[in-house]
């Protein structure tokens, strides 16, 4: 009686960044970025709001 054995090895590498982001991002540039969102948001939710005061 034949026997079939099969397997799948995966190897992972955990490795940890002592880096504050690992994005590579500095301080500076996730503040920017942080502002951009936040008035785009304010943006979309202030047009929003427009165009729904008008549906009475």
């Amino acid at each position: 009686m034949p026997i079939e054995i099969r397997e799948l090895i995966i190897k992972t590498e955990v490795v940890s960044i002592n880096s504050k982001y690992s994005f590579g991002m500095k301080e500076k540039e996730l503040s920017i970025l942080r502002k951009q969102l936040l008035e785009e948001c304010k943006r979309l939710i202030a047009e929003k709001n427009q165009k729904d005061s008008y549906k009475r």
